[in-house]
């Protein structure tokens, strides 16, 4: 599926994304088969067909997870919850570029302003001088502006019972992929099911 005709799709399904596996997700699920490299347009459409990607899920918890929240012909803005410590969960916005109608690539926004927290233990949020502190610290450790790595996905199958999609998604570093930095993303597509998510540290 090229993009203009990703568009019209999408166009049906942005309204209301993530419910059950859409018409449109599922005709990208039917084309596919185990292993097989996707094309970022049909990525595209599960992107905004599903309501989480969880990437290598343990015992229902992730290690961090996506929201796709648009996609257009040209990239997609999301929002990425992952632990920070062992104490405090973070969520914050991004974005990324579509590259060869095969990559997503980080298009190296600065996504610290945008950062929420909240404690694991509770899900209190940390706000005010406490998150402004944890930005600050995020900044000393992170240089988002740098980030340009890219990413392409092998579909892997489909579980229709429970809802969800399995891919393997392929980490680029200067046009290189280590298999060591592979990571296994399930989508799910029931919101009950996604919104039951965590994430571990």
């Amino acid at each position: 599926m090229r993009f203009p005709a990703l568009l019209l799709a999408l166009w049906g399904i942005s309204v209301a994304p993530g419910l059950a596996q859409d018409a449109a997700s599922q005709a990208v699920i039917d084309r596919m088969k185990a292993g097989k490299l996707m094309e970022i347009s049909d990525v595209a459409v599960l992107m905004m067909g599903a309501e989480r990607w969880c990437y290598n899920e343990q015992e229902g918890n992730c290690a961090w997870s996506d929201i796709y929240l648009s996609v257009s012909e040209t990239g997609a803005v999301y929002e990425i919850s992952n632990p920070w410590s062992e104490d405090i969960d973070i969520s914050f916005v991004d974005q990324g570029v579509f590259k060869d109608n095969r990559y997503i690539c980080e298009a190296g926004s600065d996504w610290v302003p945008t950062v929420r927290a909240f404690g694991r233990e509770d899900g209190t949020a940390i706000e005010g001088r406490d998150l402004a502190a944890l930005k600050e610290e995020i900044y000393g450790v992170v240089t988002p502006e740098d980030d340009d790595d890219c990413f392409d996905y092998l579909y892997q199958h489909q579980d229709k019972s429970a809802e969800t999609v399995t891919l393997l998604q392929r980490h680029y570093m200067d046009g290189k992929t280590d298999p060591a930095n592979d990571a296994l993303v399930t989508l799910y597509f029931d919101k009950e099911a996604a919104d039951a998510l965590g994430w571990y540290w």
